[in-house]
């Protein structure tokens, strides 16, 4: 009688060789444990990753304004100490002309204040340089004294103005050549803008109002039509 032979399903067989094939892949060093397990797992996972959370950028702090520069106040002569750089302030550019001396760091020469009983007396050593002739000289001479008093007795500290002008020598110094001064009380007595005005027809007339004058030997043997003394002292 033959015996039956049993038959091993055909799942079976199939489950035993992939056993057997997955323990000679960890003999021989093909798959370690993880990758074993997603071997027999039917389904793998994806890993979660976690975004990188960064901090918010944040703007640069603006930079302080630069604080404003101080205004430097406008120079007001009226109300201005009797100094020698506030006496030049008030005389640049204000002066020249025909019948004055602009007060230049070439034409001027010295600053004297000095004080009295009704105010300041203040007195301007000048030197006009070249000239066309010594009526020229002794006219804008003349007119300097009308000129710079016009601007500078707006000061209501200054009671006095003196002109003291000098001519140059052939031997490179200076001479005394015209010297002039009147004060207050008489000035306001006068047309300074009209006294100017007619000296075009007589550069006489700041010799006529002037408190004192003199005129140099040299310089007033030389002027034509001038029919007032070489100096007055009063």
């Amino acid at each position: 009688m033959r015996r039956e032979k049993k038959v091993m399903p055909i799942y079976l067989k199939l489950t035993i060789f992939a056993v057997l094939f997955i323990v000679l892949l960890k003999m021989v060093g093909g798959l370690d444990e993880e990758e074993t397990d997603q071997m027999v797992s039917t389904q793998a996972s994806a890993p979660v990753v976690q975004e990188e959370t960064k901090a918010p950028e944040t703007e640069p702090a603006p930079e302080p304004e630069p604080a404003p520069e101080p205004v430097e106040p406008a120079f007001d002569w009226t109300e201005a100490e009797v100094t020698e750089e506030n006496v030049r302030k008030a005389l640049l550019d204000n002066v020249g002309g025909a019948f004055a001396i602009p007060l230049t760091d070439e034409t001027f020469r010295k600053f004297v204040s000095s004080p009295d009983v009704y105010g300041e007396r203040v007195e301007l050593t000048i030197n006009p340089g070249t000239f066309w002739d010594e009526k020229d000289f002794v006219k804008k001479a003349g007119g300097s004294l009308i000129a710079y008093s016009k601007i500078l007795l707006d000061n209501p500290n200054i009671y006095e103005v003196c002109i003291d002008v000098k001519i140059d020598n052939v031997g490179g110094g200076e001479n005394n050549a015209v010297y002039l001064s009147w004060r207050r009380d008489q000035a306001e007595k006068v047309d300074m803008d009209k006294a100017l005005d007619n000296m075009f027809g007589d550069y006489t007339i700041p010799f006529q109002i002037a408190r004192n004058y003199r005129i140099q030997d040299d310089i007033y043997n030389e002027l034509e039509k001038f029919s007032l003394p070489k100096e007055k002292n009063m």
